[in-house]
């Protein structure tokens, strides 16, 4: 008995195998973490860019800017954030212009798909952007990432399975001072 006893203390077999399941479950999940974490980093500089791209290309109407054009815009986002399908993004743009020293929302217009952006423009920031009688444009971008190690933690671990990456850009017009959104016609109403 005592010379099994001493084979078995002595024995290698399968020490790397219980090495590796006790390792294995670390390793994966810094693996997954890390594919993660790329990848919320990059859909993070899509969604910025998706912002920039659109308050940029409003601000570039003369006075006026219809919300069919505005909708044609929404399709630069889509193809920014691409191979990701467009319904996952939103994106909500303001019309903001500074009368006295107040500062007022003038026009909104959003993107029908995508979950809704749950930041809303702070006016005191916009306000030291602005003189009188001036407009600024905000574009907020915004989309939910559900992260692989989400799907195995869950909720007890993370906090949630998917979690919501936003950014707003703010621009003035290009080439006046005030720009307006409409509706459908030029002296109609005001998008909203």
């Amino acid at each position: 008995m005592t010379n099994s006893l001493r084979k078995f203390i002595r024995a290698e077999n399968g020490v790397a195998a219980i090495e590796t399941a006790i390792i294995m479950p670390f390793l994966l999940m810094l693996f997954f973490g890390m594919i993660d974490l790329t990848a919320m980093i990059s859909f993070n500089r899509k969604i910025t860019y998706s912002a920039s791209v659109i308050a940029d290309l409003v601000a570039q109407n003369r006075t006026n800017v219809l919300k069919s054009q505005i909708d044609d815009y929404y399709n630069a986002a889509a193809m920014i954030i691409a191979p990701t399908p467009s319904t996952q993004i939103h994106v909500d743009v303001y019309g903001y212009r500074k009368v006295g020293t107040t500062v007022t929302q003038i026009w909104k217009t959003k993107m029908p798909t995508g979950p809704m952006c749950s930041t809303t423009p702070d006016t005191a920031a916009i306000g030291t952007l602005m003189t009188a009688s001036n407009d600024v444009i905000v574009a907020i971008s915004c989309m939910d990432y559900t992260p692989y190690i989400g799907t195995f933690l869950g909720k007890e671990l993370l906090g949630g399975t998917s979690f919501n990456v936003e950014q707003a850009i703010m621009v003035r017009p290009r080439s006046t001072s005030q720009l307006t959104c409409y509706q459908t016609a030029v002296g109609g109403t005001l998008c909203s």
